[in-house]
């Protein structure tokens, strides 16, 4: 078993309960109709880790145990941070609906992950063995460190309660970050195996702001909005890129426009 210097124990110990929500205090704010799309596109991503869980716990990764261990809190812990945001958008309007029409490509993601993914994963990922752990820890790094990027981007359109809860988000989601990034690391590091898998797990098909790679019906506007400036385009590309330098160079053409990110012009893994 690998260890970090992260201490699983003590995370577990951590208030992961209820963001309670002021409603007055959120009812008074003015809140646009595409700032709390926004927001609504965001709880929808948090309010899925028990499937990002599902998805990790279905293969090899489920043989370790102080991933387990530390994953079983996480998922409680980021159903907590999408319950916030469904409390606080509860507070501020009418609900907000996503666009029914999915792609042809998510629904097919989605028929697998429902049906074949539970059959499948754990076979060829005992085939593959500890390597594939290598390659969880590398997606979840990038995936926790996207959405602290999605957070700060829509942070200073905020004032009042909605501002202290997306910061309370923040401040909560630096644990998780942390752990997925210290894993992966480690991993990528101690053997070129593990760097490789990671390296293919964060490969051209999989995009960090998406559930077990389904993309949200509201997808597109949601990122042109939320990564509207500059500034918020670039801190997506460094925290996209996070694991860069660890990893393998890759022998395929570089991958020019990583997450279809608009005015996006860095390269990303």
């Amino acid at each position: 078993m690998l260890f970090t210097d992260f201490d699983v124990a003590a995370y577990g110990r951590q208030d992961h309960g209820r963001i309670l929500v002021d409603a007055t205090a959120a009812a008074a704010e003015d809140l646009s109709e595409e700032t709390r799309a926004d927001l609504a596109f965001l709880c929808r991503l948090d309010s899925a880790g028990l499937s990002e869980a599902r998805a990790l716990l279905a293969t090899w990764s489920a043989n370790e145990a102080r991933i387990t261990a530390f994953v079983a809190t996480w998922a409680f812990a980021r159903h907590q941070l999408g319950r916030a945001l469904r409390d606080l958008l509860a507070a501020t309007g009418p609900p907000i609906r996503p666009p029914r029409r999915r792609s042809i490509a998510a629904h097919v993601r989605s028929m697998y992950l429902e049906t074949l993914m539970p059959l499948l994963a754990p076979v060829w990922t005992n085939v593959v063995g500890e390597p594939v752990v290598a390659g969880h820890m590398a997606r979840l790094a990038v995936q926790e460190s996207a959405l602290q990027a999605a957070y700060r981007s829509v942070l200073p359109r905020l004032h009042g309660e909605s501002a202290r809860i997306v910061e309370e988000i923040l401040r909560r989601r630096e644990h998780s970050a942390r752990f997925f990034r210290l894993e992966a690391e480690a991993r990528i590091s101690r053997s070129r195996r593990e760097a490789v898998t990671a390296r293919r797990y964060l490969g051209r098909s999989w995009e960090p702001l998406r559930v077990v790679g389904v993309a949200d019906p509201d997808e597109s506007r949601a990122r042109s909005s939320l990564f509207r400036s500059p500034e918020a385009r670039a801190d997506l590309a460094r925290a996209t890129s996070i694991l860069h330098d660890l990893l393998p160079a890759s022998r395929r053409r570089p991958r020019t426009t990583p997450h279809r990110i608009p005015g996006r012009t860095s390269h990303g893994l």
